[in-house]
């Protein structure tokens, strides 16, 4: 799952691409773009990892992923079977920070739909409500084009920036700006992706990066504002929050599954992440 740097081309006669996809199961790998993307999951569930968030989706799940933020939708395993019917449908949009013209986004009237970006670059999950607002929008664009279709998407920008429906994803700005970053860093992104379960050591990670301990520690740090020890801790939590939410397991037994050595420590990671206990976040939801 080595997170990939993608290229993505508009239409010819379009600022801005939308993307319909419409397949048996979402098959982007986990990858980054300098465009903006706005994700608006129409049929279909599985996880979604956002820079250091892996959370659940389903239909109506709509985020904006600001650039360079790596990102990887993952179907359930149903999804991938031999002669499957299910479906995974989104309508996607791509747009640059420079698709208005160099400064459009500086404007004073624009003030709000800047300070959407930047919070963007952490991933944005917006409720039910913005949902509804913006869907449609979305949905007319496939049928738009000329002055009308950059008006629809400034409008769409306009109702996500003043929305207070919505929550930010990722524990940190994960973004990768160049190949000397990917180079770098893939490797250990796509590493602790698939391994944070596991016991996973720094000496290994900066061997990997092909960099001393001391630098591979401050480049990482400069990289996503968390220390390497945090972005793992934060990364397990997030796990171990879905499964408190399922309430199928043990804690303990969730401790395990989410990588951690032993339960006390679990709970004062978990509750230093999240400023309560596992059980008492497990009691929110079952309430």
């Amino acid at each position: 799952m080595k997170p990939q740097l993608l290229k993505i081309t508009p239409p010819p006669d379009s600022s801005f691409n939308l993307f319909v996809q419409d397949a048996p199961y979402f098959a982007a790998p986990w990858h980054y773009h300098p465009d903006y993307e706005i994700v608006l999951v129409m049929e279909s569930t599985g996880k979604r990892f956002v820079g250091s968030n892996i959370s659940n989706f389903k239909p109506g799940d709509l985020c904006m992923i600001g650039a360079y933020l790596p990102h990887y939708y993952r179907n359930e395993e149903m999804y991938y079977a031999k002669n499957s019917s299910r479906r995974a449908k989104s309508l996607v949009i791509h747009f640059l920070e420079d698709f208005m013209g160099g400064n459009f986004f500086g404007l004073p009237e624009c003030q709000s739909l800047k300070s959407l970006l930047e919070r963007s670059k952490l991933g944005l999950n917006f409720g039910p409500n913005a949902m509804k607002e913006v869907a449609p929008k979305i949905v007319a664009l496939q049928h738009q084009d000329g002055l009308k279709r950059i008006m629809e998407l400034i409008a769409i920008l306009r109702i996500l920036s003043e929305s207070e429906d919505v929550q930010e994803l990722s524990a940190s700005t994960m973004s990768l700006q160049h190949e000397v970053d990917s180079a770098r860093i893939n490797g250990v992104l796509s590493y602790i992706i698939q391994n944070y379960q596991e016991e996973i050591h720094l000496g290994d990670m900066a061997r990997l990066a092909n960099m001393s301990e001391s630098a591979f520690s401050r480049y990482f740090k400069k990289r996503t504002r968390r220390t390497f020890s945090q972005f793992i801790t934060e990364i397990r939590i997030e796990h171990a929050c879905k499964l408190l939410v399922q309430d199928k397991m043990s804690i303990s037994a969730i401790s395990v599954d989410s990588g951690f050595n032993n339960l006390s420590n679990f709970n004062r990671q978990f509750k230093m992440v999240k400023q309560t206990t596992p059980l008492a976040y497990r009691s929110s939801f079952t309430q």
